[in-house]
């Protein structure tokens, strides 16, 4: 688990989000905090079955003269991931900022015009989606938490779009055969998606006011199928031991 996030509250509850959705322990799931450490010298990336890369405030589209030497180091690393697992066939999950440094990765800029204010989104599956495997078991259309100010303009070259919004066009993508991304947060159930609202409540998603008219909502379900993405990548590509 590659964490971006430089609050480290919310990188915490992020980790600990992708554990329980995962169904892992753990001693099975690395967390690296990009803020900390140099992340060419953390790991193997073939050692390991797969990566989970979060998300980040940050945007991709903050005009490079204005981003923080950390934010820029961030997605640098991001990126040099990304070229490894797509070179050596590493299989990853990013979601939200990680599925934009993604397609900014590929030659697709993000733009403000697709963020979507906090809440919850009705995502769609697209031909594709509908025979991947991460998606297997999903609903034609399903309701996921999210919350970011910029999402991708096009589907990026050699990317296959598995999922769709309204709003949001690109909201889950799928280059080559393991190399995913998100801009839901299929790790995020209702309690969870508090947790983090708690952190970002004045970062500029939406109206904060409206938090707890979303979240007695989602409460009112205790099925939270977003999440199934995260479990699906757990169980196709675990190794194993």
């Amino acid at each position: 688990m590659v964490s971006t996030r430089p609050e480290l509250e919310a990188a915490q509850n992020e980790y600990d989000s992708f554990l329980a959705q995962g169904g892992l322990q753990p001693e099975y799931l690395q967390h690296i905090l990009l803020e900390e450490i140099d992340l060419s010298g953390s790991f193997d990336a073939t050692d390991v079955s797969g990566v989970f890369i979060g998300g980040s405030p940050y945007d991709t589209s903050t005009p490079e003269s204005a981003k923080t030497r950390t934010q820029l180091r961030v997605e640098e690393q991001v990126r040099e991931l990304l070229a490894r697992a797509l070179k050596e066939g590493v299989p990853v999950l990013a979601t939200g900022f990680g599925l934009e440094v993604l397609a900014g990765y590929l030659g697709t800029p993000t733009s403000r015009e697709f963020g979507e204010a906090l809440g919850t989104a009705d995502v769609y599956l697209t031909a594709a989606g509908r025979e991947d495997p991460l998606l297997a078991g999903m609903p034609q259309t399903f309701s996921a938490f999210v919350g970011h100010h910029e999402g991708a303009v096009d589907v990026p070259a050699h990317a296959t779009l598995l999922a769709s919004s309204a709003d949001c066009p690109v909201q889950m993508i799928r280059v080559g055969k393991s190399v995913y991304g998100t801009q839901f947060n299929p790790e995020l159930d209702a309690e969870r998606f508090a947790q983090r609202v708690s952190v970002y409540s004045d970062a500029g998603y939406g109206d904060p006011g409206l938090v707890d008219n979303i979240l007695a909502e989602a409460r009112s379900s205790q099925e939270h199928v977003a999440g199934q993405v995260i479990r699906n990548f757990v169980s196709h590509f675990a190794r194993e031991e």
